[in-house]
This record gives structure tokens, C-alpha cells and sequence, in this order.
């Protein structure tokens, strides 16, 4: 019998999900700008599978997390919005803090990888990133604590998602981005945090 290439072993894998909920990032209803593509691009590829919703509302975005029966064998939640220090901005009216998104989630999040696609919402304090993942149970939280450019955050978005979704342990995943993508996580101040705190490669 022949031994599986690489490339072979690797199609054999389970393929990993991923909920993503974005934001209006404008109030322009024309605007197309959407992280959906980065998505579409790796389900083509045979990489992952998503569900995908917008959310305008503050409101909406809660009722998407309370369809967790949906969603509760997927590994990530990417939460594409405007943000904040500690906080994602839903729409240009609406913001909602870390400690409020824990409550909505009632459980939604646990043991998942928690993806804040989102300016700035992990400058937030190590206690209140400690605080979120003992409320919801996830596994970590990674995303920004710096303003990022559209571009770059979607180009960073679309390797982290890629390999987020074939390492499962945070130390594998984590050593592949530091050897492969140091400058570009520098630039905006990437961050992965755990219950034992912030990891890096």
C-alpha cells in the first residue's frame, strides 16, 4: 500500500466550520465592502464551511447567537465590525462592550475560537479578556489593538482563518504565523489570548 502523500493526508482532514457575523461598515446602504469573499474563497478551496449573517442591530446580532443549535459543532466565530477598546461597534449607532457580547452568548462561544475582526477590541485589559472567557467558555479570543487598514486586516483575516482551522492547538497555530507572518501581525498589533493568558509564537 502506498504511504499518503503530504498534500493527501492533509484532503483528509475534517474540515473545519466557521459562524461569522459582520457589522455594517457604513452608512451608505450601497456600500459592498464584506469579509464574505475571504470565506467563500477558503470553502472553495475545500478548507472550510460557513455560515454567514449580517447584522445591523444590536438585536440582530443577538438573535444570531441565540441559534447556537446551528452552529454548535463550529470551531471559530469571526466577528467582523468597527471597534473599539474592549468593545465592537455594530453599526455607526451601536456599540456593544465584551462583558455585553459574554451575555448575549450564553454559551454560544464554548470551547470555540473567538476571531474579533474588529479595530482595537483586544487593547482591552487582560482582566476583561480573562472576565469573557470564563463567562462564555471559549477556548480564546485573538483580533487587533491597533486601527487597521481594510486591506491588510483582510489579508491577514484570510491566513490566520486558514490555519486557525488546520491547527487546533493554539502553540502549533501560533509557531506557523510567528515564522510566516511576524511583520504583518506587528503592524496590527495581532493578540491571542487564553485562559492561561497571552500566547504568542
Amino acid at each position: 500500500m502506498k504511504k499518503c502523500t503530504k498534500k493527501a493526508r492533509r484532503k483528509l482532514r475534517v474540515l473545519d466550520k466557521i459562524l461569522c457575523l459582520e457589522g455594517e461598515w457604513s452608512p451608505d446602504i450601497r456600500s459592498e465592502e464584506s469579509v464574505k469573499p475571504l470565506l467563500q474563497m477558503l470553502q472553495r478551496r475545500g478548507e472550510i464551511k460557513f455560515i454567514y449573517r449580517r447584522c445591523g442591530t444590536k438585536s440582530e446580532f443577538a438573535y444570531y447567537l441565540r441559534q447556537r443549535k446551528y452552529f454548535r459543532d463550529y470551531h471559530i466565530v469571526y466577528l467582523s465590525f468597527h471597534g473599539a477598546r474592549g468593545k465592537l461597534r455594530i453599526s455607526p449607532e451601536e456599540d456593544v462592550t465584551l462583558a455585553e457580547i459574554a451575555d448575549l452568548a450564553r454559551g454560544a462561544f464554548k470551547d470555540k475560537l473567538v476571531y474579533f475582526g474588529s479595530c482595537k477590541t483586544l487593547r482591552a485589559v487582560d482582566a476583561q479578556l480573562k472576565e469573557f472567557l470564563k463567562k462564555t467558555g471559549a477556548s480564546a479570543v485573538a483580533g487587533y489593538t491597533r486601527e487597521v487598514g481594510w486591506v491588510e486586516s483582510s489579508a491577514f483575516e484570510l491566513l490566520f482563518l486558514y490555519w486557525a482551522a488546520y491547527y487546533k492547538k493554539p502553540a502549533y497555530l501560533l509557531r506557523k504565523l510567528a515564522a510566516r507572518y511576524t511583520r504583518l501581525d506587528e503592524l496590527m498589533g495581532f493578540k491571542y489570548y487564553t485562559r492561561r493568558g497571552p500566547r504568542v509564537g
